[in-house]
């Protein structure tokens, strides 16, 4: 059974049953539990996190390591594929980006979304990933959700991406997404998040 309510003007949808994500049955999703967590993460402008990251898109494939870090606007996204090889760092502001190869390119772009697509083939969605990844939607588009008992996203469906979220984990005190799938289409994006450091 699922129950669409609409808050603030999205619509979000309370699911009560979250076994197909991979988490036990919600018998009731937690809708206070949910906006606060999501008025609470929104608001974090100081946050950093490692892991690993898998993009793919069509036959094609990149895997390696990653180092985010946000403040406020602006981004920090390190990637570094195996042996250091194939790597880039996006860093910028929604107004403009910086994009740097491991061989020496550089590139500027105003929209990530088009403009990779346009000179790789495959694009990030890093303005909207900044809430993504933090288990929230990103607040400037309307989205649909599924949360479980605790209030946690288990799918969030926005800007024509889904975001599955397949495990959280408890760091420094606060739940954050442990695992997460993005697809769009032929594209998709895993993250498997080793370490989380929100700064309040």
């Amino acid at each position: 059974m699922i129950r669409p309510v609409r808050l603030g003007g999205s619509v979000v949808v309370l699911s009560f049953l979250a076994a197909c994500a991979g988490q036990r049955a919600s018998l009731v999703p937690d809708e206070v539990a949910w906006e606060n967590r999501r008025e609470t993460l929104t608001l974090a402008e100081d946050w950093s996190l490692r892991g690993r990251i898998s993009l793919k898109k069509a036959g094609d494939g990149y895997s390696g390591s990653l180092n985010w870090r946000q403040r406020g606007d602006n981004l920090d996204f390190r990637f570094r594929g195996p042996l250091g090889i194939g790597g880039f760092r996006i860093s910028g502001d929604p107004d403009l980006l910086n994009i740097r190869t491991s061989k020496g390119d550089e590139y500027f772009v105003s929209d990530p979304v088009v403009d990779l697509e346009d000179q790789f083939g495959w694009s990030i969605p890093v303005h909207s990933m900044r809430f993504w990844v933090l288990g929230v939607p990103d607040p400037g588009d309307s989205y649909e959700v599924s949360v479980d008992d605790r209030g946690q996203a288990i799918i969030l469906d926005q800007a024509g991406w889904r975001v599955s979220y397949l495990s959280y984990r408890k760091f420094e005190g606060s739940t954050l997404p442990r695992k997460l799938e993005m697809t769009k289409a032929d594209q998709r994006i895993r993250l498997a998040v080793d370490g989380w450091q929100i700064n309040q």
